[in-house]
């Protein structure tokens, strides 16, 4: 007989791990439903639970709908009351196996069933059962559990079979109201043909414990004077051993993070330093690791790992509180140079904000899963007057008008674009001027003003000109100012154009296609448009004569 040993933690495995409920159960008519007929008596369970055998003493099959009535009272092996008191059948349909075991005479039933298949090599089984202590059960133990061999089992008279079970159960129990699981994970040695479930202890063995709830009298000593369990829903099916840790991976300074273990097989945490000494039996375990250290969630054949580093927190400051500049506009910046996340009170996300309001301010930075908080308030205003540069205004400076732009009273200046440092400005060109005054209490204030020149347009013409060569009045050109569009024509005394252009620095020379024209008044056109005082567009014209003397 080859068998592998686990001893089934009751409450941790029934609480967390998962069934795998789409495999195939190995065992044939697992819930005693199928029978051959009803039973009417005890010791009926291999003759009418098909295909279920016992071994040398003598386990009961209960079912619903018992016909005739029982000859004594251990014969009441109805559904839901019968010799053991009121005992419900666990999924509510209509049967369940019954086991006696005397602990004072080493008096032992077992229940055995062959699998439907043998068991693989290696594979890792589920293995669980349901089990109810009778009412008049006087007595409740532990141990109770499973066995797996790859023959039929031997029974020496009615003593306990001598091999420890596959899995039992740690503690007593006592429950006559809820069906208590029984469970484990089993590796196969190979070849397995059959479970027994019973109690494979003997009533001297130390690890078995049991409680006496004193004498009683029902009539049946299976109940009377040992401990009475019912049996039902006996499940093996194979699973794949899941062993999988969830945890942050990096953590601060000082800070705790919690592994998870998401497992359907029994496991025990550990380090890497001790892997082999346990360090909780917990699903979910707190750490504090002070240096990078890595954690291993140990299960029967598979395991898993994490590492959990530790951060230097970001350095993140936002500077002392403050008060605020009236009508200034404040950065706050939280850029640090491993920043990866920023999360301000605003629900800005970026690394720097600007801010014009009182208030108080936070920000959370995170560099890789160490996050630090900062906060600066601002709690008043200090006096940050306005600058009154005027209004924006036309001016002409060809004319010899000037501008003066003063600042108000401050600590310092600095004017663009001229890049003066004055309070007080002379403007000789149109430009846009803007200038930052610092004020004694640091605050800053900007001011604009936008200087337009319009100038009226201006012409002289002189009245004649000598183009004699003498490098003196040679050419008869208008002197113009302030004008945007211009064009200057030049008729003799026939209406023929002598000359036009509309270039403001080009002149008539005297000449008419190429030769030198006569002596004598010519007449001239002038168009122009530009500006008028107001700064609206201007059309205008003149006419006059001009005389030609060589």
């Amino acid at each position: 007989m080859r068998y592998f040993t686990f001893r089934a933690l009751l409450l941790m495995m029934a609480c967390c791990f998962t069934f795998s409920l789409s495999a195939q159960n190995l065992v044939p008519n697992s819930s005693f439903e199928t029978v051959l007929s009803n039973p009417t008596s005890q010791d009926q369970l291999q003759s009418l639970a098909v295909p279920w055998l016992k071994l040398n003493a003598t386990p009961d099959l209960y079912y619903a709908g018992q016909t005739s009535l029982p000859i004594t009272a251990c014969d009441q092996v109805d559904v839901p009351n019968n010799a053991g008191g009121h005992a419900p059948e666990r999924t509510g349909l209509k049967g369940y196996a019954g086991l006696q075991f005397d602990l004072n005479n080493n008096y032992r039933e077992y229940i055995s069933a062959p699998l439907a298949i043998p068991l693989l090599k290696d594979t890792l089984y589920r293995v669980w059962f349901y089990v109810l202590r009778a009412d008049s059960s006087r007595y409740a133990c532990n141990k109770i559990g499973a066995l797996f061999t790859n023959n039929f089992p031997i029974q020496t008279g009615t003593s306990p079979i001598a091999f420890p079970s596959t899995i039992e159960s740690s503690s007593i129990i006592t429950d006559t109201i809820n069906w208590t699981i029984i469970t484990g994970i089993y590796k196969a040695s190979g070849g397995e043909n059959y479970i027994t479930i019973g109690l494979f202890y003997t009533d001297a063995n130390p690890a078995l414990l049991k409680t006496d709830f004193g004498p009683h009298a029902t009539g049946c000593a299976s109940f009377d004077n040992s401990a009475y369990y019912y049996v039902d829903d006996v499940v093996v099916k194979p699973v794949s051993e899941t062993v999988k840790i969830k945890a942050d991976t990096v953590i601060c300074p000082n800070e705790s993070v919690t592994l998870n273990a998401s497992s359907n097989v029994p496991f025990y945490w550990s380090e890497a330093s001790t892997p082999t000494d346990t360090l909780s039996l917990a699903a979910n375990v707190t750490v504090s690791p002070t240096v990078p250290t890595k954690y291993y969630l140990n299960g029967l054949f598979v395991k898993d790992s994490v590492t959990i580093t530790i951060v230097n927190p970001p350095a993140v400051n936002l500077g002392p509180d403050s008060l605020l500049c009236e009508g200034d506009t404040v950065l706050l910046d939280a850029t640090i140079t491993d920043g990866i996340k920023y999360q301000w009170s605003t629900g800005d996300t970026t690394s720097a904000i600007k801010i014009t309001t009182l208030g108080t301010y936070s920000v959370i930075v995170n560099n890789i899963g160490c996050a630090r908080t900062d906060t600066i308030s601002f709690t008043d205003y200090l006096p940050n007057p306005p600058i009154n540069l005027g209004e924006d205004s036309l001016y002409c400076f060809f004319n010899g008008d000037t501008l003066h732009l003063d600042a108000g009273i401050g600590h310092s200046y600095l004017w663009f674009p001229t890049g003066e440092t004055t309070e007080q400005i002379t403007v000789l060109t149109e430009a846009n001027y803007t200038v930052i005054v610092i004020h004694n209490n640091g605050c800053p204030r900007t001011a604009s003003l936008e200087v337009l020149e319009v100038c009226v347009p201006t012409i002289f013409i002189p009245s004649a000109f000598t183009p004699d060569g003498d490098g003196l009045n040679d050419v008869f050109q208008p002197i113009i100012n302030n004008v945007h569009k211009y064009s200057f024509r030049v008729l003799n005394r026939l209406g023929q154009t002598v000359f036009y252009t509309d270039n403001p620095s080009i002149g008539w020379d005297g000449k008419f296609n190429g030769n030198e024209a006569l002596d004598g008044v010519y007449v001239y056109r002038i168009n122009f448009e530009g500006l008028d005082g107001e700064g609206d567009k201007l059309k205008g014209k003149k006419l006059g004569t001009i005389t030609l003397l060589r």
